[in-house]
């Protein structure tokens, strides 16, 4: 692992970000500001949820951190890089900007990547999928809050580590891992990415909205999740020879899985 402090830039031909809830309280700002100053690349693709007006609307929260990423995803728009924006749930007022851009970051209520290598990716949120993965709004009221819950114990447990030296570990992660009715969602929620990927007849498909980071090929096509800045701290990276790398940032950096250009699937 190469400490986060250390590493040299890194010039990409893309990088894909989701969930990054600034403005809510368990953001993890601070590791999201390192990444985004050492990581260059041609295209940058926020998929949903970057701006959390949810929490916002609860209760103000904007500390200098996350005003901090904010400004540095605009510079990158404004010094050449391209900015995709795909708003998600907690930011779903910005999908009136469908088709046109807010300054200079290009808003799209879904997207169609051409990847040199991996072929047709379509970039959504993930929301698309809740009516057929949530059994009712009291399970997914439930859900927030037994999540709040998680999100508050993941501090708590940082807040140790830190001290004893240690660095960061997502609770919910390893929860998520323990729970068969969370793996049951997860596969749910990817074959309906999956699908969707099928019914667009494209290559693969790239979204966030469950905080699960995976990187991997089902069938032929490529599943993406970028995951999150809450729990996970994580991006995906398509490197200039192809190359796909999906990695935790945070006092190191973590590889968590990679995956070569791989023959396109046919579509349609």
């Amino acid at each position: 692992m190469t400490s986060a402090a250390t590493s040299t830039s890194r010039y990409c031909r893309a990088i894909w970000l989701s969930d990054l809830h600034l403005g809510e309280k368990h953001c993890r700002a601070e590791y999201l500001l390192t990444f985004l100053k050492q990581h260059q690349s041609d295209f940058l693709f926020l998929v949903g949820d970057v701006v959390d007006m949810q929490a916002l609307n609860r209760r103000w929260y904007w500390p200098n951190t996350h005003q901090q990423v904010f400004q540095l995803l605009v510079d990158k728009a404004r010094q050449g890089t391209r900015v995709i924006y795909v708003p998600g749930n907690h930011d779903v007022t910005m999908r009136r900007f469908d088709g046109g851009a807010v300054d200079q970051i290009e808003v799209h209520r879904e997207f169609i990547y051409d990847s040199p290598s991996h072929g047709k990716l379509l970039l959504i949120h993930g929301d698309e999928f809740d009516r057929e993965l949530c059994a009712s709004r009291f399970d997914a009221w439930l859900g927030d809050n037994a999540y709040d819950l998680v999100l508050f114990l993941n501090r708590l447990w940082n807040a140790g580590r830190r001290l004893l030296g240690l660095p960061y570990q997502s609770v919910a992660r390893t929860l998520k891992q323990c729970s068969t009715k969370a793996e049951t969602a997860m596969q749910r929620f990817r074959e309906a990415a999956l699908q969707s990927a099928f019914a667009h007849g494209v290559n693969g498909v790239v979204c966030g909205h469950i905080h699960h980071p995976e990187l991997q090929y089902r069938e032929g096509r490529l599943y993406i999740n970028t995951g999150d800045w809450v729990e996970n701290c994580t991006a995906v990276l398509e490197h200039r020879d192809g190359r796909l790398e999906l990695c935790h940032y945070s006092e190191v950096e973590k590889p968590l899985s990679r995956l070569v250009p791989q023959e396109p699937a046919v579509t349609g």
